[in-house]
This record gives C-alpha cells, structure tokens and sequence, in this order.
C-alpha cells in the first residue's frame, strides 16, 4: 500500500517535476526544487510512521502493566451435569 504511494507520487509529480527542471530559470529551479523537497519529506513522513504502526515499536518502550488475565477456570462436566439432573420419578 506504501510503496504504491510511493511510485504515484514519483511518477506523478517528481518525474514531471524533473522534465520542467531542465526548461526552467533560476528562479523556477528553485521553486521546483523546494516543492519536490517538501513532498519527498511529507511521502516519508507517512511511510515512517506507517512502519511504526506495522511494526508496533511502541510496545517495546512502553510496555504494558503487569496485568495478567485471570486464569480459565474448568469446571467438572461430569458435575454439572449431576447437579443439574433431575431425581427419577417413581
């Protein structure tokens, strides 16, 4: 899903950029660098937090409290089932 935004944002905008750059004055190169500056920084942005929401780092400096979940408690089914039997009538 990253990557693809990825290759959009290159082929979209900075594969156009670059064909504009060589055709542009000082000025426009410098505008243009600026531009694809600030939307490489932006696209890298997501990708890295993105990984850090993929890979959960955040467990590994905050970890959880020692809470543990209380343990399963088996009940005899031989029993339930005895005490909810009915007497045989007679």
């Amino acid at each position: 899903m990253f990557c693809i935004l990825l290759v959009m944002v290159t082929r979209v905008y900075l594969l156009g950029a670059l064909a504009d750059f060589s055709g542009a004055d000082e000025r426009g190169r410098k505008l243009i660098a600026v531009h694809a500056l600030l939307m490489m920084s932006a696209v890298l942005a997501v990708l890295g937090l993105s990984w850090i929401l993929i890979f959960r780092i955040g467990r590994y400096f905050f970890p959880r409290g020692g809470m543990r979940e209380p343990k399963t408690k088996y009940t005899d089914a031989w029993t339930e089932a005895g005490k909810r039997m009915r007497p045989p009538e007679e």
